[in-house]
């Protein structure tokens, strides 16, 4: 089997040796030349970056890398490791990869909702469109989609590992969301931090 897990980073890091891993620079158009491969060829929302952060990356894999079976998204300070510490080989990704369609990151929980926790720390707003832009185009998500708003867990950084198949139509999914988004959401007065809106949402719609 082909497998590549592509490795987000917008700054030099210690790559891991292994094949596998490709480091991927996210945000090269507007960015300075890392010696990486770049998320800014061919099909690409590269500039977008400061809205999408390491999303733009997935996007990038989607549309231009075909040659694989398996497909992974980490992050430069997060990998998927087994039981002794080590980072995942392909033997280990390909046997879980037997028994479940997706690895991801672990579930963490909070004391809250996640409605909650988003209107604390974001404009509560942007995720009431969000809920309506699905309801709309994926009513078949609606029960689901009530079920994460309401919990109290997640899957944080956007890590996961799957076949390309289902990669890309999660991916398929996740932009025809944030596309419509994108003429809806104003962030022109949020600050730099807080106009990573779609690298928040997109936590969010892992799970659901």
């Amino acid at each position: 089997m082909n497998v590549k897990i592509f490795t987000m980073t917008h700054k030099k890091f210690d790559e891991p040796k292994n094949p596998i891993y490709i480091p991927l620079h996210v945000g090269r158009a507007s960015a300075k030349d890392l010696g990486y491969l770049g998320d800014n060829t061919g099909d690409s929302i590269s500039e977008q970056n400061k809205y999408y952060r390491k999303i733009t990356g997935v996007y990038w894999v989607w549309k231009n890398v075909q040659d694989v079976d398996i497909v992974g998204v980490c992050h430069y300070r997060r990998y998927f490791f087994n039981k002794k510490g080590a980072l995942l080989n392909q033997n280990e990704y390909e046997k879980i990869l037997e028994d479940f369609d997706i690895i991801t990151s672990d579930e963490i929980k909070s004391d809250k909702s996640y409605r909650e926790s988003y209107g604390e720390a974001h404009n509560i707003n942007d995720l009431i469109l969000t809920e309506n832009v699905i309801k709309r185009k994926y009513p078949e998500y609606i029960t689901e989609l009530e079920r994460v708003f309401s919990g109290n867990s997640g899957y944080y950084g956007n890590l996961m590992v799957t076949s390309k198949d289902i990669f890309d139509a999660y991916a398929q999914w996740l932009f025809d969301i944030f596309f419509e988004l994108e003429k809806q959401i104003d962030v022109t007065s949020y600050d730099l931090y807080h106009r990573r809106i779609f690298g928040f949402l997109s936590e969010l719609l892992m799970k659901v």
